[in-house]
């Protein structure tokens, strides 16, 4: 990769570095023994983190109120 970084393999999606996967999964971890298992605890060799490297939030999804169907109407236990 680009500036010497290590080529990490995600279940889903693309490659990425270890900046990328220390920001989507091993900057949670908090035992000794999880952060044995996850590449480059040590901020020196994993790269720079980049804003993409994080998860995006998820979309605001509008609902309608519950309730906000009323008797007549195409629901099914009205």
């Amino acid at each position: 990769m680009v500036g010497g970084n290590d080529l990490v393999h995600f279940s889903q999606g693309a490659p990425g570095t270890r900046a990328k996967l220390w920001a989507r999964v091993c900057q949670y971890l908090r035992t000794a023994e999880q952060k044995g298992q996850c590449l480059n605890q040590d901020a020196g060799q994993r790269g720079t983190v980049q804003p993409s490297d994080y998860f995006a939030e998820a979309p605001v999804i509008e609902m309608p109120p519950l309730g906000g169907m009323g008797p007549g109407t195409d629901h099914p236990l009205g």
